[in-house]
C-alpha cells in the first residue's frame, strides 16, 4: 500500500488540505505497525488515535460546511457518521484478533481516497465559490 501523499487528493483547500495530511501520515503509520506485526497494544493505540483525530477533523470539515451553507451537509455528515462505526468496529476486532489490523489499514487507506477525490473535492469546490 502506497500511502504517499499525491496531488491527486489536494481539494484546493488549505485547511482541508493540512487535515487530510495528518489523517494520511496516521494510516501510513498504521499500515506498518500492521505489516510488521507490532504489539497488539500499539496497534489499539493507533487506532484509537486516528479515530480521534478523524473525529476531530469531520468536525472541523462539518464546522465549514455549515458556515458556508453547504447544501449536501447531511449526505455528508452520514458518511462521516459511517466511517466513525467502521472504525469502532475495526478498533474492537483488533483487540481481539490483532491480525485484523492490515484489513484495518487497507480499508481506511481506499475510504481516505474515494471520499476525499470525490466528496471532500466537491466540498472545497463549494467552499472556493462561497468565498469569492
Amino acid at each position: 500500500m502506497d500511502a504517499a501523499w499525491k496531488k491527486q487528493y489536494e481539494t484546493g483547500n488549505p485547511r482541508i488540505d493540512f487535515e487530510h495530511r495528518v489523517f494520511l501520515d496516521l494510516v501510513s503509520q498504521f499500515g506498518a505497525e500492521a505489516e510488521s506485526d507490532a504489539l497488539p497494544d500499539r496497534l489499539r493505540r493507533t487506532a484509537t488515535e486516528i479515530f480521534k483525530y478523524a473525529d476531530f477533523h469531520f468536525y472541523s470539515e462539518e464546522t465549514l460546511m455549515l458556515d458556508v451553507g453547504y447544501p449536501d451537509f447531511d449526505h455528508h455528515h452520514q458518511i462521516h457518521i459511517s466511517l466513525l462505526n467502521e472504525l469502532r468496529q475495526y478498533i474492537e476486532s483488533i483487540i481481539v484478533d490483532s491480525a485484523r489490523a492490515t484489513d484495518m489499514s487497507r480499508f481506511l487507506f481506499q475510504w481516505f481516497v474515494s471520499h476525499t477525490v470525490a466528496e471532500d473535492t466537491k466540498l472545497a469546490r463549494y467552499v472556493a465559490a462561497a468565498s469569492s
